[in-house]
Order: structure tokens, then C-alpha cells, then sequence
């Protein structure tokens, strides 16, 4: 039985899907903060400074995305176990794939 089967067929497509979501995570609320900004600066007749505050709370919270989305990503990176298997043999499915990243972290690294 093999605990990593669906995170296999999910390999292919989940790191383009990562690497779209923070582009589509961090730009958008960036756009919408510079035009909501300019726009209510425009309103109150203060467009510089209201402009750059907005911009800045637009790029807070797209790094704030980005960390939900990279910690996410990290989280579901581990084993899913099946309903049928044992904990026995889950416990040493995990000490397989432990390994087999500690190795993988060991070859990339110089």
C-alpha cells in the first residue's frame, strides 16, 4: 500500500499551481490597494500620501497571502495516510519518507 499515491498524481500540476497562487495572491491585493488608493486620494484631496499608504497595505497583505499559501503548501507536503492501514505500517511509511527527504535535503544542499 502506498501512503503517498494521490500526493504522486498530484506532483505534476501542485507547484505551477503554487507559483500562480502567489502571483495571483500578492499582485491583486496590491492593484486593488494602489487604485482603491488613488482614488480616495483623489476624494479627499491628498492623492500622494493616501496613494503610498494603500500601496503599502497592499503589499502587507499580499505577503501575508503568500505566507498562508507557502505554509499551506508546506503542511500538506506529508504522508496521507489510507483508512486501512495499520498504524504500524503508517508509522513505518513515515520513517521511509522521512528518510527519503532528509536525503533529498542532503544531496541539494552543497
Amino acid at each position: 500500500m502506498k501512503l503517498f499515491q494521490r500526493r504522486k498524481q498530484k506532483a505534476q500540476y501542485s507547484v505551477v499551481t503554487l507559483i500562480s497562487g502567489i502571483a495571483i495572491g500578492m499582485l491583486t491585493p496590491i492593484a486593488l490597494c494602489a487604485v482603491g488608493g488613488y482614488y480616495l486620494g483623489r476624494l479627499i484631496h491628498a492623492e500622494a500620501p493616501v496613494f503610498i499608504v494603500c500601496m503599502f497595505l497592499g503589499v502587507a497583505v499580499g505577503y501575508r497571502n503568500v505566507w498562508v499559501m507557502v505554509r499551506r503548501y508546506v503542511k500538506d507536503d506529508k504522508p496521507i495516510p489510507e483508512e486501512n492501514v495499520t498504524v504500524s505500517e503508517a508509522e513505518e511509511e513515515f520513517r521511509r519518507w522521512k528518510q527519503e527527504r532528509e536525503a533529498k535535503e542532503d544531496r541539494s544542499t552543497p
